[in-house]
């Protein structure tokens, strides 16, 4: 018995209109396309066929049909002893269990078959749903995945754009606040971040020195607190090392701020005898000089403002190269004079 497999789509009325409701509640993806099976009667058109035809022969081969039918008969008698009437019972066995065979496939294709091809076509069917919902899933994540970095690449340009703004103004834009710096930078991407620190730290860097470009210089001061605010885990001590830096490089300084965001370099950074590095001591030493009222009158510091800035000025003097900035640099040198302290006192501690 051979069944047709049939995929049964939802029709649709005339105009378009959706389909019938599920009344049945069978799951969206399941309802839309079933898996089915409907009886073939090729068994029971050759069966008539077998029928007509054995009626045909008998009819015009009578004759031949009995003895085809006694050959074998007593061929098969042969197995079973060859005794007197093993012949008729052979005649009998072959007919009896070609009829049985016959219904017990017949049956059998009808009953059984079916379920089983349903059952297996509705499994894999279902496999093949799945991966398509799997395959759809991959897609609509990849196409979010697309859209995110398209919004990325717009945020990224956005901040990009604010800061080169406000580093090169243009008369006929208008400013960049802080509050609109602090906000494009939040959202940009770490890449970028770092690319705006870069950028701001070799303008810092090319412009501290020279008082007819330090203007230039002090407009980095928005970038570095915009990278500070974006660093809400606080994790990068350059960012306030920087600012630091350019505070007290300002024309007018700022010597408490500076002061402030040294410290905080400092105490991000760790120990410095771990980090080798005392750019920060050295600066947050001037910073507290030039805020020192007893330097101002050139006079020597009291007790507290003078053990902490030894502290930085002995750090320093750790390494070869900034012992050689603490003698190059005049207001240090003006200190420790007026504090009757010279190089060897350095050492100690």
């Amino acid at each position: 018995m051979v069944f047709y497999l049939e995929f049964h789509a939802p029709l649709q009325r005339e105009g378009g209109t959706a389909p019938e409701p599920n009344p049945a509640g069978v799951p969206a993806g399941t309802a839309d396309q079933r898996v089915g099976y409907r009886a073939n009667t090729n068994l029971e058109q050759i069966s008539d066929w077998l029928t007509k035809i054995l009626v045909g022969v008998g009819l015009t081969q009578i004759k031949e049909l009995q003895s085809g039918l006694i050959s074998l008969s007593a061929f098969a008698a042969q197995g079973l002893g060859a005794q007197a009437h093993s012949q008729v019972f052979a005649f009998v066995l072959l007919s009896y269990y070609a009829v049985v065979g016959f219904l017990f496939g017949y049956l059998w294709t009808r009953l059984f078959l079916a379920g089983a091809l349903r059952v297996a076509d509705q499994a894999a069917l279902g496999e093949l749903t799945a991966e398509v919902q799997r395959v759809k899933k991959s897609a609509e994540l990849a196409d979010r995945k697309v859209e995110d970095l398209k919004k990325q690449v717009d945020l990224d340009a956005e901040a990009l754009s604010l800061a080169s703004r406000h580093l090169n103004p243009v008369p006929d834009l208008p400013k960049v606040t802080q509050e609109e710096m602090d906000a494009a930078v939040a959202l940009a991407s770490p890449p970028v971040k770092v690319q705006l620190f870069n950028n701001a730290w070799q303008i810092r860097s090319d412009t501290w020195r020279d008082p007819s470009t330090k203007e230039k210089m002090e407009r980095t001061i928005m970038i570095f607190k915009a990278l500070i605010n974006s660093d809400v885990d606080h994790r990068y001590h350059l960012n306030h090392g920087q600012l630091g830096f350019a505070l007290k490089d300002k024309l007018i300084p700022d010597w408490a701020e500076a002061e402030k965001e040294l410290s905080l370099a400092i105490e991000m950074q760790g120990p410095w005898k771990e980090n080798h590095w005392l750019f920060y001591e050295f600066n947050r030493a001037i910073c507290r000089i030039m805020m020192d009222p007893e330097y101002a009158r050139d006079q020597a510091s009291d007790p507290a403002n003078k053990k902490k800035l030894l502290e930085d000025l002995r750090a320093c003097a750790y390494f070869e190269d900034m012992r050689s900035r603490l003698k190059s640099n005049e207001v240090i040198q003006k200190w420790m004079s007026l504090n009757g302290i010279h190089e060897k006192d350095l050492n100690k501690g």
